[in-house]
């Protein structure tokens, strides 16, 4: 899918990026189109999936979420299939979850209002399922997020 996207469809994606609000006549001033064709190109990138929805980034710090934290699993046994996954997956506090390769079998983002908070998110993910061993990393400061 990589190779069918041309120079045009990488610099709209680019654009949208930075600002998923901008206007098909802002991206196409951009890119040298009229906003019709634009908006053509996205509707195609959309539809092959390419494009996959669009999100707000929300300022967490805002919400009182001023702490940001990783949380490293391992699982007592492969729960990548346990139902017990899905519901860390729906806890509003699991900013993103990975299934990652090496000694840990999951990586979590989070934030937290303060360590009692994230200490709840801990002994939630515990009553899902059979944690071996947790590593906590707290972030000091936020260099790049996208």
């Amino acid at each position: 899918m990589a190779n069918s996207l041309d120079d045009i469809d990488r610099k709209i994606l680019d654009l949208l990026r930075q600002d998923a609000r901008m206007t098909n006549a802002a991206l196409g001033a951009a890119v040298g189109l009229t906003a019709p064709s634009v908006f053509e190109r996205i509707r195609k990138l959309e539809k092959r999936g390419v494009i996959k929805g669009y999100t707000v980034r929300v300022d967490e710090s805002a919400l009182g979420k001023t702490l940001t934290a990783f949380i490293r699993l391992t699982a007592a046994y492969d729960e990548r299939h346990d139902p017990g996954l899905r519901a860390i997956c729906d806890d509003p506090d699991v900013l993103e979850l990975y299934s990652v390769a090496g000694e840990d079998c999951f990586l979590i983002k989070t934030r937290a209002s303060d360590p009692a908070d994230l200490q709840a998110l801990i002994n939630r993910i515990r009553s899902h399922i059979t944690v071996q061993r947790s590593v906590t990393m707290i972030a000091l400061d936020t260099l790049k997020e996208s």
